[in-house]
């Protein structure tokens, strides 16, 4: 069975090779867009495909022109990828999984449908009351004022008395402001 597997994967070689080279009978005068097997032979290699038509036709002139009727119409990536799908497909090794490998794949389908069993569950429990728990909040807008960009607190809701010095310096006082140039005294700097 390995063996057919292997000459499976062979034929599929031979049919992307195929399928690649339908481009150099494409640039011969008069070719269409369909490349048939025997084009495709002639313009790779007429030498070989005029030296096996002498042989088939030695064996019978009729069966060169049934295979030439017949098989050679088909484009060549056709003629080797059919059979040789067919035959990896069916002769492929492990075609049968182990209990292991069974369990292995219910996990993974179990975890590619969770999303889908919650969202089932949560639509059950009323959740989707068609509101988006993900629309951002817009409260907190009118905090900036456009006139002049940033306002964050009115005067009258200003931090007062709070100690913004690390090492607890003195704390701001209602009355207390500082004015550009003033110099702070040596003493004053810590307590």
């Amino acid at each position: 069975m390995q063996l057919f597997f292997f000459l499976g994967w062979g034929f599929l070689l031979l049919a992307f090779a195929g399928a690649a080279a339908e481009a150099l009978p494409r640039t011969f005068p008069g070719s269409g867009t369909f490349v048939s097997a025997h084009e495709l032979w002639y313009a790779a290699s007429p030498g070989s495909l005029v030296v096996t038509q002498i042989q088939v036709e030695r064996i019978s002139p009729a069966l060169w022109e049934l295979l030439r009727a017949s098989v050679l119409v088909l484009p060549a990536w056709m003629l080797f990828g059919v059979p040789g799908g067919a035959l990896v497909w069916f002769c492929r090794p492990h075609k049968q999984m182990t209990r292991h490998q069974r369990e292995e794949l219910e996990r993974q389908e179990e975890a590619i449908f969770l999303y889908d069993k919650l969202a089932q569950e949560a639509r059950e429990a009323g959740f989707d009351d068609g509101e988006d728990d993900q629309m951002p909040v817009h409260s907190y807008h009118d905090i900036v004022n456009a006139t002049r960009f940033t306002e964050p607190y009115a005067d009258d809701e200003a931090m007062v008395g709070e100690d913004w010095r690390e090492d607890g310096g003195d704390e701001i006082e209602d009355g207390d402001e500082i004015e550009a140039g003033d110099e702070i005294e040596a003493g004053d700097e810590k307590k």
